[in-house]
């Protein structure tokens, strides 16, 4: 009987002789007889005189290959850490290899693939399958003796099979662990005790095993050594307008910094609409018998009306500014950039005249510059748009009318220019951080530096 045959039958539950169920009380209904004929030369004393021996008849059942059918554990094929396993790090002749202790596996295996790269000698072997806990029965492809692993300082020589499992690791099993007689496991602290060649070993695996991104090039090279056990679908979706710098991100880039990035993506998006009411909302008071201020507006260049009509389409698109019907009308100016581009400005020099001044004191910044004693390390905020991210009190919006060649609008939120405009910032952004200024955090304006001694 072939080894192949052996084993189909050994996994179907079939008897040796017939191809009933094997039971302990189980009896071949027919009888078998063997005769076996020689063909080699007997010594003349014990020659027969027939040319065929009669052999007592009897049930000859082949030695089986192993006492147990082999398993291998389902997260040991695809090389996912479990409760009940180790990994380690390892060496083979020079290269790293990552080995994984599994107790729910029977026996030692290597992936093929990793058994060629090691340049180690694979020996046939009958063929034989081995059962996977999901059912699976993989096709061994040979064996390695005695293969010099070296692992935290020690030389471990370990016999494996080669199987094609998903991962390329080598798995230790339940034989390993056999050969090492009496030993120490700890799953929980993740390590194994144990005496070899007269000597106490310790091998201490990884406590925190995380999976990491996978990267374009990975799973080509998965691909290429077909160790990939799932395939799924990639859908690419429209990239949201606030992940497009995400994308431009360099590709060197820390793995824990980008995914900060990603997690808080939020905080880098264009301010969107009104921002909620707060205790700070900008107050403009007027003197007594103030009458409404209004100023003529200005001539704009024809290059710049458009500009204009762009930025005003674009403030009532976000919800800061609406048409106005207010007595009220200051004009307003472009102011080139260092980049180029224009700076929407109202012009309230009439109207600050006649506003009563707040005496709210900025910060100096020489004050400010001496709570940095003893500061090593530093990093610095800068709002986007801070001044649109107060608003202003409803019963004022209408003093902070603005005219252009289109029409007559006035803010919803602070603008830049009025006179109390950095004492309102000032005091809410001090508000914010009141529990950590002076300790860790210093605000001028919408400049936040944060530092610390280590």
């Amino acid at each position: 009987m072939s080894p192949t045959e052996i084993q189909f039958r050994r996994v179907n539950g079939l008897c040796f002789t017939c191809d009933e169920k094997y039971t302990p009380t189980h009896k071949c209904k027919a009888k078998h007889y063997f005769i076996i004929q020689s063909i080699e030369e007997l010594p003349p004393e014990s020659e027969p005189s027939s040319p065929y021996n009669e052999v007592t008849p009897t049930m000859l059942e082949p030695k089986p290959l192993f006492e147990e059918p082999l398993h291998l554990s389902y997260n040991a094929l695809t090389g996912v850490s479990t409760r009940c396993s180790i990994h380690f790090t390892g060496k083979v002749n020079g290269k790293d290899i990552r080995i994984l202790m599994d107790g729910g596996s029977s026996d030692n295996f290597i992936h093929l693939e990793l058994a060629r790269k090691l340049a180690v000698p694979i020996h046939a072997t009958p063929p034989f399958q081995v059962q996977v806990e999901n059912g699976e029965l993989l096709q061994c492809e040979g064996l390695i003796r005695d293969i010099p692993v070296h692992i935290q300082d020690n030389t471990l020589h370990i016999t494996t099979f080669v199987l094609p499992i998903a991962s390329e690791e080598l798995v230790l099993g339940d034989i390993w662990l056999e050969t090492l007689n009496t030993h120490l496991v700890n799953y929980k602290e993740k390590f194994v005790t144990f005496f070899y060649n007269n000597r106490l070993i310790t091998l201490q695996g990884e406590l925190h095993i995380t999976p990491a991104l996978a990267q374009l090039h990975h799973l080509k090279r998965l691909h290429a050594t077909k160790e990939i056990a799932s395939l799924y679908t990639l859908l690419v979706l429209p990239v949201e307008e606030n992940l497009m710098s995400l994308q431009a991100m360099p590709p060197d880039m820390n793995l824990e910094l980008a995914q900060l990035l990603h997690t808080y993506h939020t905080v880098f998006q264009v301010p969107q609409g009104l921002s909620p009411p707060r205790t700070h909302d900008h107050v403009i008071n007027l003197m007594p018998d103030t009458t409404p201020v209004k100023v003529k507006p200005n001539r704009y260049p024809h290059s710049q009306k458009t500009e204009i009509e762009r930025i005003v389409q674009e403030m009532l698109a976000d919800g800061i500014i609406q048409p106005s019907s207010s007595p009220f009308s200051s004009p307003v100016l472009l102011v080139k950039k260092k980049d180029g581009s224009w700076r929407f400005c109202t012009d309230y020099r009439a109207l600050n005249a006649v506003t009563i001044k707040d005496s709210f004191l900025i910060p100096i910044v020489d004050e400010l510059l001496d709570e940095l004693y003893g500061a090593q390390y530093f990093s610095k905020l800068d709002l986007r748009s801070g001044y649109h991210q107060i608003r202003v009190r409803s019963d004022d919006c209408f003093k902070t009318a603005f005219r252009t060649h289109q029409g007559l609008y006035e803010w919803l939120v602070m603008s830049f220019g009025l006179t109390n405009a950095p004492t309102t910032f000032q005091s809410l952004i001090n508000s914010i951080f009141a529990a950590a200024l002076r300790k860790f955090v210093l605000v001028f304006f919408d400049d936040i530096l944060v530092y610390s001694p280590d």
